[in-house]
């Protein structure tokens, strides 16, 4: 290393821009994967997916396209949880207990 070239553990210079990471936009499978799993669900009002999709995401999303990458594994975690909620809402607590009682093994 000659006395020129920077060393592992010096700054950049104020001459050198600073590096911007963006986030990689949602992928065409990305969104197949979210619209079949609103299908699964249920889910096929397009005011109740954006409603989903909002739910997890801070900024306003008027589009699927809009969502990155990163947001994907919210957005199908969200959708799951939607499904089974909305679900759970046409019985009783008893009616849709996950596991079984005392009374349920007799």
């Amino acid at each position: 290393m000659t006395h020129d070239e920077p060393g592992l553990f010096d700054l950049p210079s104020q001459e050198s821009a600073p590096m911007v990471i963006q986030d990689p936009t949602i992928t065409p499978e990305q969104i197949a994967i979210i619209r079949n799993a609103f299908n699964a669900a249920g889910i096929a009002d397009m005011a109740e997916r954006q409603e989903v999709i909002q739910s997890c995401v801070v900024r306003k999303i008027s589009n699927i396209r809009e969502l990155y990458s990163r947001d994907v594994r919210q957005v199908l975690a969200r959708i799951e949880g939607w499904g089974r909620t909305q679900a759970a809402t046409s019985g009783s607590a008893w009616d849709n207990r996950e596991e079984d009682t005392w009374i349920d093994k007799l």
